[in-house]
């Protein structure tokens, strides 16, 4: 393709939202596909003439729960996939505090975060479930066990997802480098936009402290965690449309 049919697709990529009548799942895999062309043909989002298709940046609010295992991917797979995240808390209607993950970015980068992580959590539950399925021993044995395999395989899972961010801007680099200056872009945007319309200000965190319980349980899942895919599957439909 010559660089203006490149454009004239992201645009209409771009142009693929839920607003627009696509589900879920396709305006996810279209997200996904317009951060691959970029990458392939040295492309920013700010070359991208038309500007009626740039989404604007925006933020929204995921229930969650104290899972700190949940967290660390949350944050890797966010900023895979040019998004910020932060944890906050929200009111129910009955004035109960609610635990809540936000995610920053532009809506097809969100759906795309947001989709891939539950993917990656629900992963990590049904590796965990299958594991401790046929194991004997009390709920609470239990628990504990399935709680650091939990641990094992989600630090395994998003050093993953980090390695496969520094890959893709390794790759770009030798292309003159577009991909990584769009990553700084679009996640400086991102706090820009917290900053002059939330007045939040955010601060570099870390895992923490990780204590181990069951060093067999935990060394398990990180095993495990190292085999977790980071693609998912596309539908031949879907794919049809994102290939026209």
């Amino acid at each position: 393709m010559s660089r203006e049919e490149v454009i004239k697709k992201i645009q209409k990529l771009l142009a693929m939202s839920q607003a627009n009548g696509a589900s879920e799942n396709e305006a996810m895999m279209a997200a996904t596909k317009v951060q691959q062309l970029l990458q392939e043909h040295n492309l920013s989002l700010g070359e991208i003439k038309d500007n009626q298709t740039i989404e604007d940046i925006d933020w929204e609010k995921v229930e969650i729960d104290n899972a700190k295992w949940k967290g660390w991917i949350r944050q890797a797979t966010a900023e895979l996939y040019f998004c910020t995240t932060y944890n906050d808390i929200k009111f129910d209607n009955d004035f109960k505090r609610v635990k809540v993950a936000v995610f920053v970015g532009r809506e097809s980068n969100r759906i795309v975060a947001k989709s891939m992580y539950d993917y990656f959590i629900n992963t990590v539950e049904r590796m965990s479930d299958n594991e401790f399925k046929n194991v004997a021993g009390s709920k609470a044995e239990i628990n504990k066990m399935a709680f650091n395999f939990k641990m094992g395989c989600a630090l395994s899972l998003t050093r993953k997802i980090n390695e496969k961010l520094q890959e893709v801007k390794s790759q770009s680099t030798q292309n003159n480098g577009n991909l990584p200056m769009l990553y700084k872009n679009e996640l400086q945007l991102n706090r820009n936009w917290l900053l002059e319309k939330k007045k939040v200000k955010l601060t570099s965190g870390s895992t923490g402290r990780i204590n181990i319980k069951d060093r067999e349980a935990y060394s398990r899942g990180q095993e495990k965690g190292n085999k977790i895919s980071l693609n998912t599957q596309v539908n031949n439909q879907t794919s049809g449309r994102l290939l026209a």
